[in-house]
């Protein structure tokens, strides 16, 4: 049985950037970028002091594909990372919407440290946001980002996002606060 739910839906960007459907036969890509502690320091906001074994990424990819476009970061070809929108899974943000709002959230890393730095992750938020907001027909947006993660605070911002909340962080030695920005349909559209 597939760990991956697959879906086939291919996005095509700027800079030769295509965002695949991401499948198992991409486990080992994941398995490669989630067992290096720089990659996951970035993007994951725990502290994070060994890598992720082979299963809790099944687990992560397998649970998150669930309910996601997820998507496999190709530029020229060459895989360097993945992505995802998907169903809002914070109770306390889905919570404040009607049943009728199509709330999601956007997550990315790039995981070939090669190509942090080139734009890849501005071009695929883009992607996503034309994706989310004119093909899914998304309500509202949200992406959540780490206070040292100051590259990701400035891209989000410059593709329009709105801060929303800033939660404390007692217990971490890398983040204060975790961000959590917003963007409407009609905040991107008009």
């Amino acid at each position: 049985m597939p760990i991956i739910h697959e879906h086939n839906i291919t996005l095509h960007g700027n800079k030769d950037i295509v965002l695949r459907p991401l499948t198992d036969k991409h486990l080992p890509l994941l398995y490669k970028w989630n067992s290096d502690l720089e990659v996951l320091y970035w993007s994951d906001g725990d502290d994070i002091i060994e890598p992720y074994n082979e299963s809790t990424v099944n687990l992560i990819y397998g649970n998150v594909s669930q309910n996601a476009f997820c998507f496999l970061i190709e530029v020229a070809g060459i895989p360097v990372g993945d992505c995802w929108l998907q169903k809002m899974n914070i109770k306390n943000i889905s919570d404040r919407y009607p049943d009728n709002v199509d709330v999601r959230r956007i997550d990315y890393c790039i995981g070939a440290k090669e190509n942090w730095g080139k734009g890849i992750g501005t071009e695929c938020l883009q992607m996503l946001l034309n994706f989310a907001f004119y093909v899914q027909k998304v309500d509202v947006l949200y992406i959540m980002v780490y206070d040292y993660n100051i590259r990701s605070v400035r891209m989000v911002e410059h593709a329009g996002f709105k801060l929303e909340i800033t939660n404390s962080i007692c217990d971490s030695k890398k983040a204060k606060y975790e961000f959590l920005y917003k963007m409407s349909r009609n905040d991107y559209c008009c």
